[in-house]
């Protein structure tokens, strides 16, 4: 591997770049094949051919980042990689196909950032007694065509390193960057120039057709989505042969031309368009290319009720041939050169997207271990619907993505059926007129943007009215309206990523500055307002209050703070136990303190602020040290004091990883907070380099996966929060060291507490009563056992008001 100077991005990864700024989900462009394997593999031996494919291939350690304005392509050297393990023993109750399957979607999902490669991974999973091997990628450095390859290379070099041989190929691979380099060579030489003019030309006007919606969900990139898959009936599949041998026309060829018969008889009118997805490898050496070829191509079709079948397909035939000859220039090159009011027709994103696999996806394996493909884990949306169709062994399947916001699956069923229809109907009477056909779909162009309206300044929702007025007039200069509210999408109103940056440039005229990559997860008059004015209003991190009020009282005052990770959410069967007249208020961690005498002295600052001391602090596990620390700071009259199962504060040492040991804990937390069993699943391990590391991205994902299979679903990134919370919450508690004693009346249930460690209590309090419980540690607060400890917090608290008089 020699050293590769940073080269400009082509432009369609330079698109795909903004595009995934901007994305609602930033996994929207992830690749993942799930495949399916009949049996084991050699673990070892795919984690060798996996690094060999990284040292090989330029794309796998390519990262795509901007600099100076441009979006640049930055080859790293040699790097490390790892295999991702997944294995779940027991299910338990759980169906393993439905776990396998949530699992590829919470890694699916996982974060590949384009300024950080790899931009890929692989991950090896088990579940009982089924395995797969999912390979993620991002579009952005790979397409469709070369993870097709980079399977092919991978089986190669796995069945090599089993046979105990050294992985080689015949020839070093072709560098991206060269390909790149050609893309700008092509662009500033005019090599472009007249496939731009035939494109121009033949989008001149063309209005974006889009199904009719059913939902009010916009139309954004990286909206909720969802896969549906479609196998063709016989009668399809025979009459899409019949077309194409009639006609003279690829199977592609034909699907093109029954999408359109079918969006034409649906209501889009005469002039029909739809995304086609190109591999753009024309030659022996683009085909054997690892990386981002493919391209988008708008085809254009005129679609009248008095034209045949056969007719159709010709045309789309020869479309096609036309396509193929000026596919090389790139669309977001084409969309720029098209007239405003054609851009805005079309959109920043093509609605209906078509691709065609051929046999995409056939005779997979890993050596002599065979796999199957099974259906994409994206749960986002490119576009309204983004359509693939392949061949199989007894015709033709085609899968569908689709934004869920904006659709039923009934209407994407509706739509497949009357491709399956027309498909079948019009193979068998090649003649037959287009205005003959019935369909159930309802279908539509895009029109333009509405007309201008007055600017409209909403009171009190903006921070300022100077900002909004900026904002509204660079908006309207972009758009050619102000904005209508201060929370609608740039993009779903017609802007493009060209705009945004027109955009950004209008508002930084004044020197203020607009971070447009901050703004794009966002894009909406509001953050830019907030922008401008510094993000004012808002509380910085950690100075909301911590105190929370469980409930009003006259009676005895008790304080609750929360254990390792948890919210005093967690302490509300005990509430309900404990005597209505009973004030009880409790500690929430907004802060980001990282000692138990830190957090201590927050809590018992807010405390303060909102009255005198409570009669009685508390706290179940970790909240019963920091409960300690308080009652030991407290400068007046101490509160007495309650630990529910706490370990005493003696410190202990770490092992150099004891975040495994952490997170099985905090997986069971989060699973009695749900009221789930422990156990469920059973037990997994989410690891990284050859099961000696913690991969804490991957466990969180697949304890998200579990509580969704289990009919609890957890957004990974909530669980994510409440893990590096728990972690932060772990290391204080094993750091926390304090020598006593605290002259307080002290209250210490034990349920997996040993006999030394409540002698350990004692002798750092004054007065205390301990008492043991038939629990177990996470069990303290739930029923059965809560009842009894509730009993004992109140005959405590008479003992105390008893002495205090």
């Amino acid at each position: 591997m020699t050293n590769v100077e940073p080269v400009p991005a082509t432009p369609m990864q330079e698109s795909l770049w903004w595009l995934h700024q901007r994305a609602r989900n930033r996994s929207v462009y992830h690749l993942t094949w799930r495949m399916l394997l009949d049996r084991p593999l050699d673990e070892a031996a795919l984690r060798v051919a996996w690094q060999a494919m990284v040292d090989r291939h330029e794309a796998l350690r390519t990262s795509v980042v901007r600099r100076d304005e441009t979006v640049t392509l930055v080859v790293a050297g040699p790097m490390p990689v790892d295999l991702g393990h997944v294995e779940i023993s027991d299910p338990g109750p759980v169906d393993a196909a439905t776990l396998l399957r949530l699992i590829a979607e919470e890694v699916h999902a996982l974060p590949l950032e384009p300024d950080r490669a790899p931009l890929a991974r692989l991950t090896l999973v088990r579940v009982g007694d089924r395995r797969e091997v999912l390979l993620t990628v991002h579009h952005v450095v790979l397409d469709g065509w070369a993870v097709q390859l980079l399977v092919g290379e991978l089986s190669a070099a796995y069945a090599a390193v089993q046979r105990g041989e050294p992985v080689s190929f015949p020839g070093e691979p072709a560098p991206f960057s060269g390909y790149a380099r050609q893309q700008a060579a092509a662009r500033a030489d005019g090599g472009w120039d007249k496939s731009l003019a035939y494109w121009c030309e033949t989008l001149d006007g063309v209005t974006a057709t889009v199904l009719e919606p059913d939902l009010s969900g916009e139309a954004v990139s990286g909206a909720p989505g969802a896969i549906l898959r479609y196998g063709f009936s016989t009668e399809a599949a025979v009459g899409l042969a019949a077309l194409a041998k009639a006609t003279f026309a690829t199977p592609f060829a034909v699907l093109l031309a029954a999408m359109q018969i079918v969006l034409a008889r649906a209501g889009a009118g005469s002039d029909v368009s739809i995304g086609v997805v190109t591999a753009n490898r024309m030659t022996a050496s683009d085909q054997a290319l690892m990386g981002y070829t493919a391209n988008l191509c708008l085809m254009r079709a005129s679609v009248a009720g008095g034209d045949t079948v056969a007719q159709v397909v010709g045309n789309a035939r020869d479309a096609m041939w036309q396509m193929l000859v000026h596919q090389a220039v790139p669309y977001p090159v084409v969309f720029q050169a098209l007239p405003e009011a054609t851009r805005t027709a079309l959109g920043d994103t093509t609605p209906l997207l078509l691709s065609y696999l051929g046999p995409i996806g056939a005779d997979l394996g890993f050596g002599e271990v065979p796999a199957t493909l099974l259906p994409s884990p994206n749960r986002a949306a490119r576009a309204d619907l983004a359509m693939s169709a392949w061949e199989v062994a007894d015709g033709y399947a085609i899968e569908v993505e689709y934004h869920s916001g904006r659709y039923r699956e009934s209407s994407v069923l509706a739509l497949l059926h009357d491709l399956d229809a027309v498909l079948a109907d019009g193979g068998a009477e090649p003649k037959r007129t287009i205005g003959s056909f019935e369909v159930a779909s309802r279908a539509r162009g895009r029109g333009a943007a509405t007309s201008p309206a007055e600017v409209h300044e909403p009171a009190g929702e903006l921070p300022g009215s100077a900002g909004w007025r900026t904002v509204a007039v660079a908006w309207e200069q972009v758009l050619g309206q102000p904005p209508q509210g201060p929370d609608v999408d740039f993009f779903a109103v017609g802007g493009n990523s060209l705009g945004a940056l027109r955009l950004a440039g209008l508002l930084d005229g004044d020197g203020t500055g607009v971070d447009l990559v901050r703004w794009l997860a966002e894009a909406t008059p509001r953050r830019l307002v907030e922008q401008l004015a510094g993000d004012p209003a808002r509380d910085p991190a950690g100075t909301e209050s911590t105190l929370v009020i469980l409930r009003e009282g006259p009676g005895t005052h008790l304080h609750l703070v929360h254990g390792a990770g948890g919210s005093p959410n967690d302490y509300q069967e005990l509430v309900r136990a404990l005597p209505e007249s009973w004030r009880i208020t409790a500690s929430r961690d907004t802060t980001e303190s990282t000692t138990v005498p830190d957090l201590a002295r927050r809590y018992l600052a807010d405390l303060a602020a909102a009255g005198g001391p409570p009669d009685l602090m508390g706290g179940w596990s970790f909240g019963g040290q920091i409960a300690y620390q308080m009652v030991a700071d407290q400068a007046g009259p101490r509160s007495a004091l309650v630990v529910l199962d706490a370990t005493p504060p003696t410190g202990y040492a770490l092992p150099p990883d004891p975040r495994r040991t952490w997170f099985d804990t905090f997986s069971g937390v989060i699973h009695r907070s749900l009221r789930l069993p422990p156990d469920m699943p059973a037990s997994h391990t989410a690891v990284g380099a050859g099961d000696t590391s913690f991969d804490e991205s991957l466990a969180i994902a697949v304890l998200a996966a579990g509580l969704a299979a289990a009919g609890q679903p957890v957004p990974a990134t909530l669980l994510g929060q409440r893990w590096r919370v728990y972690e932060r919450h772990a290391r204080a508690n094993a750091a926390y060291v304090h020598p006593g004693p605290v002259d307080v009346p002290a209250l210490v249930i034990g349920a997996d507490l040993l006999d030394v460690q409540l002698t350990q209590w004692s002798q750092r309090l004054g007065a205390t009563e301990n008492r043991r419980v038939a629990a177990e540690h996470f069990a303290v607060l739930r029923a059965p056992a809560v009842p009894e400890v509730a009993a004992a917090i109140f005959a405590f608290a008479r003992v105390v008001t008893a002495r205090n008089r």
